[in-house]
């Protein structure tokens, strides 16, 4: 089942890649070296994950059929490392809970946000975050982050300096309600000049806080259900290592 899982994954993430590569999207051949912009390019990630899980899984399955202990040991070492990780990342995200927040809000402020009409991957996922989480932007500055991106920037004294019809606006994704009325369509420009409000004014019309913070308030509401999936995912970690 997991070496199926991962086969699609790469097969899936294969063929988006090769699309971008057709419409100049995504991560280059030719450009240097980004870091953030292949940790942001989803096709990618599905790659790299569905490579770990396929990898894994048949040196678990072919070793526990050939009692072959080079790969037993090797699915078995791979598991616990994870695992090891995965615990290490839990225990400093508690111990230094302010410190990861902060540094995850400005990666994704300056990365997620700049480069959201790059890739429409990266578009819709956070389209989808902020539709269902019912935020806009990333940090307690809330809408306001997307000045930072190109299309969306904004100068309260002089708006026309940025040329893009989309100047002061912020995605259909955070408006309280992008639908059309009278063609039920979605309205894309329903976040028109958004950025132009105060606070309060712009609350009517769309969602104004960033998603870092609501996200973290979702998780702690729900701390036991996470509490529960990660404590179910180490346990079968344990016993399959």
């Amino acid at each position: 089942m997991f070496q199926l899982l991962g086969a699609v994954l790469i097969g899936v993430g294969s063929w988006g890649f090769n699309e971008k590569q057709r419409y100049g999207e995504g991560v280059s051949y030719h450009e240097d070296f980004d870091f953030y912009k292949i940790v942001f390019d989803l096709t990618i990630v599905m790659i790299i994950l569905g490579i770990v899980i396929f990898v894994l899984s048949f040196a678990g399955c072919l070793g526990a059929l050939r009692e072959n202990v080079p790969l037993l040991k090797a699915f078995s070492y791979t598991l616990s490392a994870l695992f090891l990780l995965e615990l290490i990342c839990a225990v400093v995200a508690f111990i230094f809970s302010s410190e990861v927040k902060a540094k995850l809000t400005d990666v994704l402020k300056d990365e997620a946000i700049t480069r959201y009409r790059d890739d429409i991957d990266l578009q819709n996922m956070m389209d989808w975050v902020q539709k269902t989480v019912k935020c806009c932007g990333i940090s307690p500055s809330g809408y306001k982050d997307w000045t930072n991106n190109a299309y969306f920037r904004c100068d309260p004294n002089d708006p026309k300096s940025n040329p893009s019809v989309e100047r002061c606006a912020v995605p259909y994704s955070c408006c309280r309600n992008p639908d059309n009325f009278e063609s039920s369509m979605i309205n894309t420009m329903c976040g028109a000049e958004q950025q132009l409000f105060a606070y309060r004014e712009a609350n009517q019309f769309i969602y104004v806080d960033g998603c870092v913070d609501v996200v973290l308030e979702v998780v702690k509401s729900k701390l036991y259900i996470f509490g529960g999936i990660f404590i179910a995912v180490a346990v079968v970690q344990v016993r399959s290592g």
